[in-house]
């Protein structure tokens, strides 16, 4: 496995103007992931844990500092490239699955192998082996209002690790769920993210979910901190 780092922050901020008000959402932050490295970050709500997990996926801007992905600086590359690099070494998954409730969980796992220029019967199969991964091989046809809810996000994990990224983002994967699926749907992405070799970065508010994480960090007031440390401040 390759030492070089998956994502990177470097002195990133982002901040917020609403009229004469400016809000720095985040402040002077750095941080590193490593390959298959699994990195938690828990915060109370408003504190810039989502936001965050927006810059560091390419899907927010930040106000000063740098994103590296797999090397790359996100500022220089154009939309386009963007998306390439996206769809080719990040996963997404959110607290709602987002899945497109006109497809079917095979569909709509296999969507963004398509998007990457996979063949169709490559990216079927593909989809199918995700699918039975993640518990559903028997449900490939249903459409996400014939699943459950941890069903559904079960399938929003297949189609985010389908392309086999370096780097699966989450942001509370698990917010919109009861206990005993909240604690199934971890059980399954920290065991597929082993399993793949795949970084892991999860955003959330339940600290023991997080504990479990081989990296746990706190975000207060737009700025990281070891757990530990956050916690003897309190």
């Amino acid at each position: 496995m390759s030492n070089e780092l998956v994502l990177a922050c470097y002195n990133v901020s982002r901040t917020y103007q609403d009229g004469k008000l400016k809000v720095d959402v985040i402040q002077s932050l750095d941080l590193e992931v490593k390959p298959g490295e699994s990195v938690s970050i828990v915060g109370a709500s408003g504190s810039g844990k989502s936001t965050l997990l927006h810059i560091m996926g390419g899907l927010d801007q930040p106000s000063g500092g740098e994103v590296r992905l797999m090397g790359q600086p996100l500022k220089d590359v154009s939309q386009k490239e963007l998306g390439l690099l996206r769809n080719q070494h990040l996963g997404f998954v959110y607290q709602f699955h987002h899945l497109l409730p006109e497809f079917t969980a095979l569909e709509n796992v296999k969507m963004p192998l398509l998007i990457g220029k996979v063949g169709k019967a490559e990216a079927e199969q593909r989809a199918k082996e995700m699918l039975e991964k993640v518990g559903l091989g028997n449900r490939v046809d249903h459409r996400p209002s014939e699943l459950s809810g941890g069903e559904r996000q079960r399938a929003a994990i297949a189609r985010a690790l389908v392309t086999r990224p370096k780097c699966l983002l989450a942001d509370e994967p698990t917010g919109n769920l009861d206990r005993k699926n909240a604690q199934v749907i971890l059980d399954l992405m920290l065991d597929l993210q082993r399993e793949m070799g795949t970084a892991l970065v999860v955003v959330t508010h339940d600290e023991e979910l997080a504990a479990r994480f081989g990296r746990m960090l706190t975000m207060r007031e737009g700025r990281l901190m070891p757990y530990s440390m956050a916690a003897e401040q309190l």
